[in-house]
């Protein structure tokens, strides 16, 4: 170095995003894919070839560095997993069951190992290095299953009379994309520190793969929605019906087409009004117990808090049914139903703010010998006294919206008066009556969206 030249310190290299190997990702996956089509070829070897290809140049392309042994270790153990998986898939499949799932997913010991291993020499812990493997048996054991519900492996047991039995590359190649979008995206985000490269790849095939089970695809959506336009009656909506002779603006002398009878959308905030206020009140107290850090003991916050998760479990519509079932049909089954709910719904998100109050100023409290429950009211609700005004008007908001499904089943409100005129095929009512809880829910949302952030 010169005299008074000055050291330059490189650059550090920029931190991977998840962008920057999504790219490699795909590569990687489509790459296995294509083996796939090529697997009922050379017992299976030209697919693992091709399928390590592709994951080594989707590392240098994510400049993932490794020796050639590492590539040769890689190499080995995919074509050694789909030598095996050839091997262990018959020509055709009598069923798709445990057992054939196990010994498919089996085949992939080899490459799991492989991979777990170079991820280990890449920094990897070996915790992950195992949860690298044990993903690897999931996509393999997922691979199967999925094929047979996206209509492409097709068991003997499944056949059509006339059909014939063929098991091939096809097959072979929505395997290798659940294998891929499972086991190859995993190793790429294990290896760069990225969970979410694995968590979003997982994700995306599960959702094709629920999509598929269900019969939900683009095509049938776009379809059915378009037959909207062959319902019925279904516009302009009768707006007259839903208020009658009484006047737009006073939401009270609105008729829905029978002026004796009370106004169900008064009802049905009514219902709200009165589940809210309950369901948010029993709240407070069973949230104090449901956290470790206000809990007077062990056993009474086990208890309590056993005992949101089971009222968590039973959704706003059994409630209903349960109440329409022992109390009859009307607004108090409704008000019963929704009080359940909001007390489920604001126990479980009190109890975790609790949870996450500043333990300071109750440990201050006790130090001055004052008792639990006094020491928590004085130290804890301040803290947590905003979010729970804002979490019940959250409350009141959904118990509008969940108080005209409820209508339905008989516990009372709007939904009764909607129900029955579906049941009637009355759409341009339906439409109006729609339009109507769009409106008023719109409106009571705005106005507690406004009170929160004035509260938070």
């Amino acid at each position: 170095m010169t005299e008074g030249a000055e050291a330059v310190t490189p650059r550090p290299e920029p931190p991977l995003r998840v962008r920057r190997m999504i790219l490699p990702v795909l590569l990687a996956v489509a790459f296995m894919v294509l083996g796939g089509f090529t697997a009922d070829q050379a017992f299976g070897i030209s697919w693992g070839l091709i399928a390590a290809f592709g994951l080594l140049l989707a590392m240098r392309w994510g400049k993932i560095a490794f020796t050639p042994a590492e590539a040769g270790l890689i190499t080995v153990g995919l074509v050694s997993s789909t030598f095996l998986a050839t091997r262990v898939m018959p020509a055709a499949p009598e069923q798709v069951d445990v057992l054939l799932t196990v010994r498919f997913a089996a085949a992939w010991l080899p490459a799991a190992a492989a991979t777990s291993i170079f991820a280990f020499r890449r920094g990897v812990a070996p915790s992950g290095a195992f949860n690298l493997a044990m993903v690897w048996l999931a996509g393999a054991a997922v691979a199967i299953p999925a094929g047979s519900t996206l209509d492409v492996i097709h068991p003997l047991e499944g056949l059509r009379r006339g059909q014939e039995v063929v098991f091939g590359s096809g097959d072979y190649a929505v395997i290798a994309l659940a294998i891929g979008m499972f086991a190859i995206a995993a190793l790429l985000s294990f290896i760069t520190k990225l969970p979410s490269l694995a968590t979003i790849s997982i994700v995306l095939f599960m959702t094709l793969y629920a999509g598929a089970e269900v019969g939900f695809t683009i095509p049938g959506l776009i379809e059915n929605v378009s037959n909207i336009v062959n319902v019925p009656n279904f516009w302009p909506p009768d707006f007259e019906w839903a208020i009658g002779d009484g006047t737009w603006w006073w939401v009270p002398s609105w008729e829905f087409g029978n002026p004796n009878r009370g106004n169900p959308i008064v009802e049905t905030i009514r219902i709200a009004l009165i589940a809210s206020t309950l369901g948010v009140g029993v709240s407070l107290p069973l949230a104090f117990m449901a956290s470790t850090l206000t809990a007077p003991n062990r056993p009474s916050y086990l208890i309590d808090k056993g005992f949101i998760n089971v009222i968590r479990t039973v959704p706003d519509l059994f409630w209903a049914m349960i109440f329409v079932t022992s109390l009859g049909a009307g607004a108090l089954a409704g008000a019963m139903a929704l009080t359940f709910f909001s007390l489920a719904i604001m126990s479980k998100l009190l109890s975790e703010t609790v949870d996450s109050a500043d333990p300071g100023p109750l440990e201050a409290a006790k130090a001055t010998g004052s008792r639990h429950f006094p020491a928590v009211r004085a130290a804890v609700l301040p803290q947590i006294l905003p979010n729970y005004v804002a979490y019940g008007l959250y409350t009141f908001e959904i118990n509008i919206r969940a108080s005209v499904v409820l209508g339905i089943v008989g516990a009372g409100g709007i939904g009764q008066t909607l129900e029955a005129s579906r049941s009637f095929f009355l759409f341009d009512r339906v439409l109006a009556v729609v339009i109507v809880i769009f409106v008023i829910v719109f409106v009571i949302e705005q106005v507690s969206i406004a009170l929160r952030r004035r509260l938070v």
